[in-house]
């Protein structure tokens, strides 16, 4: 899904009463929300009227930035509408008004609409040229909202390029500026072009869990425009998966929601699915249906007419761009020259289209009864559809952490070379971002204690790539310096996660033991190891930057530890130190920690594992868990 929004305020009965009583600017501001708000619940035609007859107020009441920004509007629901000649008619429109008063932010929007068009007609290069301009307006102007929408669409370009990897690295852009405005619905969107990129890389499980954060927010927004378009993102999936009745079952719900809007789009993709779906079950009859039915749809959306009809407004807006050069010119003799040079960049807007408007979006309320029982629709198909769905999604979950918890258990491989151990592992979610790594080279013991970027699903991934990197420094690249294994994985996350600017990766400790002369050294991320002995706390140095990137990037130093008989040193996480609780409901903190781990250290591993989970669990009481908590202690 293109990254757009737009914003609505207050609820509809307020703003069509405003409607008999506002005006000029007042009144234009109102049927701009209306509009929005019947846009946002996916009512496409009824937005539509109002966006054109507040266009035509604007237009009568002289008011040119109205102007712009209706037509924008317009051009927006025709694009959903699938009508891209009349879209195109109206960006145009909004793009002269634009230049002519130098709107910067609808300057940015429509780049940013061109370049969706260029990537529907399959012009991807034309794509990127036109979001690399409308993203430097946006930084220029400090409009995050707009990055992030750019962001997404970037990505969207890649991922139709299937260059998936390129792909996610702008969608998870897009998804931490959602993230950082708390803005619900573009974390919708961002969530789906997630689910769609890892369809496409075949990871299916991966691919429901994010269509599945999408659809939530999409039920909770009444959104009927966005709720079938994922629908058949999830049957697509399901198709694949050859579960055809479940499949069938989904896309016919979401073919009713497509017509209730009448989002010729939607129907057209719903029903190439279907035809698929019914022929996998079977049942070649309503295949048949369906496949023409898909055929005519996209043949009124794509026929040669429209194209040519959308190539001549290209022109005309070149046409009138060069009469307007040529009364400046006369009039203004001594610009000549800016004229000629801003008439030649004038020439590359022959492409097509406009989308993505002002990003603001305010919380959204459940309104009365009245309107509840409206929604029954969607409520009753949540029980019919989303019940079942969330056995699949946690299925998916449950599947993802069997896949994490084998990677993880290497007790056995712990136990040949280490005298006595244990860890305390209490992942947030089903899946976690904390994860411990194993691995023997030779006569070399690993073991790494590691807090990876986010927790949940999120935190898993960066917890695989990680482990991935870490592998392949010693068993591919023979690196065997905890150090240097540190230096390798950091520029592996920098190169193929952390171009554009994200500081994902991981904090941790990374200790060797050779398991023929017992000494033992390290490497440290953030993270402390601490060692007692004698009763005595010693928390070890550590180098003060992650694994990744960050604004510190030296080199990470080589650390060694003498450990005694009776010495322990523990390895862990922040999440155990982060815990809210206690009869305060305040952090347990790190200095509460070490005490803690003093107080226990004489006890058998088994007991301090069983002695460190009791205490968490009365500390925190009835708080949630705030992140993922990994310990682990060990004797030589």
């Amino acid at each position: 899904m293109f990254f757009w929004n737009l914003s609505y305020s207050q609820n509809i009965d307020s703003l069509r009463g405003q409607l008999r009583v506002a005006k000029d600017s007042a009144l234009l501001k109102t049927y701009l929300s209306v509009g929005n708000y019947f846009y946002n619940k996916g009512q496409l035609d009824t937005s539509l009227a109002y966006f054109k007859t507040g266009h035509t107020k604007a237009t009568e009441l002289k008011k040119v930035k109205f102007i712009c920004d209706f037509l924008l509007r317009l051009g927006l629901v025709e694009r959903e509408k699938g009508v891209y000649n009349k879209s195109s008619e109206y960006y145009y429109k909004a793009l002269e008004i634009a230049e002519q008063n130098d709107f910067k932010k609808q300057r940015a929007s429509i780049y940013n609409g061109i370049a969706i068009l260029a990537a529907i007609q399959k012009d991807p290069e034309k794509a990127i040229e036109f979001y690399t301009k409308s993203l430097e307006v946006y930084k220029e102007i400090g409009f995050l909202a707009g990055q992030g929408s750019v962001y997404n669409n970037i990505g969207l370009t890649y991922l139709d390029k299937a260059n998936n990897t390129a792909a996610l690295k702008f969608f998870f852009k897009a998804l931490e500026i959602s993230n950082k405005m708390q803005d619900e619905f573009n974390m919708a969107v961002n969530s789906e072009n997630i689910g769609l990129t890892y369809y496409e890389m075949k990871n299916d499980n991966l691919a429901l869990i994010y269509y599945a954060k999408a659809i939530k927010i999409w039920y909770l927004r009444e959104d009927e425009n966005s709720i079938p378009i994922t629908l058949g993102y999830m049957a697509n999936t399901f198709i694949r998966q050859k579960k055809w009745n479940m499949a069938i079952d989904t896309l016919q719900k979401a073919m009713k929601f497509a017509e209730k809007v009448n989002s010729m789009a939607s129907q057209r993709d719903i029903a190439l699915h279907l035809s698929e779906a019914y022929e996998g079950s079977g049942d070649i009859a309503n295949s048949f249906k369906y496949y023409k039915l898909g055929k005519s749809l996209s043949d009124s959306l794509h026929n040669g007419d429209k194209t040519k009809e959308i190539t001549e407004i290209q022109l005309n807006y070149t046409f009138n761009k060069i009469k307007v050069r040529d009364s400046i010119k006369h009039e203004l003799e001594v610009k000549a020259k800016e004229t000629q040079l801003s008439t030649e960049r004038n020439y590359k807007y022959v492409v097509s289209g406009v989308l993505v408007l002002i990003l603001v979006l305010l919380f959204f309320v459940f309104k009365n009864y009245k309107e509840k029982k409206k929604a029954n629709e969607v409520i009753t198909f949540q029980k019919d559809i989303v019940e079942k769905k969330q056995k699949e999604i946690l299925d998916s979950i449950t599947y993802a952490r069997r896949i994490q918890t084998a990677l993880l258990t290497q007790d056995e491989v712990i136990n040949n070379y280490i005298k006595a151990h244990f860890h305390f592992f209490k992942p947030k979610d089903i899946v976690s971002g904390d994860f411990y790594w194993v691995a023997k080279k030779d006569n070399l013991l690993y073991l790494a204690v590691c807090d990876s970027t986010g927790h949940g699903v999120p935190g898993a991934f960066m917890s695989l790539l990680n482990i991935n990197f870490l592998n392949e420094a010693i068993n591919e690249k023979n690196i065997t310096k905890p150090n240097e294994i540190f230096n390798y994985v950091r520029n592996e996350l920098i190169n193929s996660i952390s171009k554009e600017g994200q500081q994902d990766g991981f904090d941790g400790v990374l200790i060797c033991i050779n398991t023929l002369t017992k000494e033992i050294t390290y490497s440290a991320a953030n993270n402390k190891p601490l060692l007692i002995s004698d009763n005595e706390i010693q928390q070890l140095e550590t180098d003060k930057m992650p694994v990744g990137k960050s604004v510190k990037e030296g080199m990470f130093r080589l650390f060694n530890i003498q450990l005694r008989n009776s010495d322990t040193l523990y390895l862990f996480t922040d999440g155990y130190a982060d815990q809210f609780g206690g009869p305060k409901g305040k952090k347990f903190k790190l200095n509460e920690l070490n005490k803690l781990l003093r107080s226990i250290t004489h006890l058998t591993m088994t007991e301090q594992k069983q002695k460190l989970k009791e205490h968490f669990d009365l500390w925190k009481g009835d708080l949630e868990q705030v992140d993922d908590v990994l310990l682990f202690g060990i004797k030589i």
